[in-house]
């Protein structure tokens, strides 16, 4: 069995049942009216949780797929027993949730290992994968996604810290995959321009001079608002699968999991500004579209609990897909009734404005604006990227996937 923490408060116990999961709520987290429920999913009660109800928040919260079977094997589990996977690295999570075995609770000091430019290379080594899942046993750090990627701390001095025992983190770093050209610098480059055009993302970069791993700012882990406060503060947050009970392998819409329509009615339902949520989730979307984005599935969404109220977090996970030939050319979600991205015509879009349920020449107009952005900002980020990560042939490819699909974009929502 193990104590369920929610902003270092413990809410819960989680135990297992057969290959599933059990979920209760402490008494003390009950009768807390401060506390939040620990997911929209989950809303406090007296009954236990199932594992059909419980499950797929817990199963969302873990990596996936062939990295999850190397930290499986690091940790000494086996990689489908999703109890004693969180038990074993379930301390630094995504959002505010950390789980401890029963009765021992979160160190009452966090400890961390300086580590140097060339012992984050060695993390990411080709030839020892096993190094990066030792490491994330060792600070148990749960990451969501197939990635390779690690949770590390960057102090007040720029150095990088290797977590201990669940200590809090600040950045998520993630490898290229030989299995697609030039990754690292497609990601970096659709992140630029998302923040280029509008749109909210964190700051990305290079973990440090020379070393060609990404880096990317955990919008999760704030700095503390008084300067000097030392730690930072852990905010909640769960994507939307979670939000919708929906296990991470069913994330695609062809495969049963959420829609645009889904997606929107869940901002629209939980979020303190759901108008302006509303319009930065078409955005989204339309920003995907015009970069070949057609791997922008639920979990790439996700609601950040903030002071003011439940918020939209910021985007992430963006890259062009499309310039990959050799992949099926199927969105994650549909747009109207367009599962190939070089099929969506003014139908599909005036079909997404109802899905969403926004006025349709609202999304006309931010669509189009947003269009005009990308086109302005397209070359100069061609340019700025090659002089910060080196040239690639990527942004070439890259730059004709945004003009190809501005050009259709704009011929579909001329004004008729």
């Amino acid at each position: 069995m193990f104590d369920i923490y929610l902003y270092n408060v413990r809410v819960g116990t989680l135990t297992p049942r057969g290959r599933g999961v059990r979920f209760a709520y402490a008494d003390e987290a009950l009768r807390n009216e401060r506390l939040p429920a620990l997911s929209l999913s989950l809303p406090k009660r007296v009954d236990p949780f199932p594992d059909s109800e419980a499950g797929p928040f817990f199963r969302n919260l873990l990596p996936e797929q062939a990295f999850r079977r190397l930290v499986a094997s690091a940790a000494g589990t086996a990689p489908e027993n999703s109890v004693a996977l969180l038990g074993a690295i379930g301390g630094e999570c995504p959002g505010a949730v950390s789980i401890w075995p029963a009765d021992s609770g979160p160190p009452s000091l966090p400890e961390y290992e300086p580590l140097e430019p060339g012992d984050i290379l060695a993390l990411f080594s080709a030839a020892n994968r096993v190094s990066l899942a030792n490491a994330v046993t060792r600070g148990r750090l749960s990451l969501a996604g197939a990635q390779e990627k690690i949770a590390l701390l960057r102090d007040e001095t720029g150095r990088w810290r290797l977590p201990l025992k669940g200590a809090v983190t600040s950045h998520i770093l993630k490898q290229a995959t030989a299995e697609f050209a030039y990754i690292l610098e497609n990601e970096l480059g659709c992140m630029t321009l998302a923040r280029e055009c509008g749109l909210n993302v964190p700051v990305v970069g290079l973990a440090a001079p020379g070393v060609r791993v990404f880096c990317t700012e955990r919008f999760d882990r704030p700095l503390p608002a008084r300067p000097g406060a030392g730690h930072r503060d852990r905010l909640h947050q769960e994507d939307f699968c979670q939000v919708l009970g929906v296990e991470p392998e069913g994330k695609y819409e062809a495969e049963g999991g959420p829609g645009v329509k889904k997606c929107a009615t869940v901002i629209r339902r939980y979020s303190s500004l759901p108008a302006e949520d509303l319009v930065r989730f078409v955005r989204w979307v339309g920003f995907n579209y015009l970069t070949g984005n057609e791997d922008a599935h639920a979990k790439n969404l996700a609601l950040l609990y903030l002071p003011e109220g439940l918020r939209l977090a910021p985007h992430y996970d963006l890259l062009s897909t499309e310039v990959y030939p050799g992949l099926k050319r199927e969105l994650a979600m549909k747009i109207g009734g367009a599962w190939d991205i070089s099929n969506v015509q003014r139908s599909d879009w005036l079909r997404f404005a109802r899905a969403v349920d926004v006025p349709w020449e609202q999304v006309r107009a931010t669509l189009l604006d947003l269009a005009s952005r990308l086109q302005t900002a397209a070359s100069q980020t061609v340019t700025t990227s090659a002089a910060a990560y080196g040239p690639s042939p990527i942004h070439d490819q890259l730059a004709a996937v945004i003009a190809r699909h501005t050009a259709s974009l704009e011929r579909a929502l001329r004004v008729r």
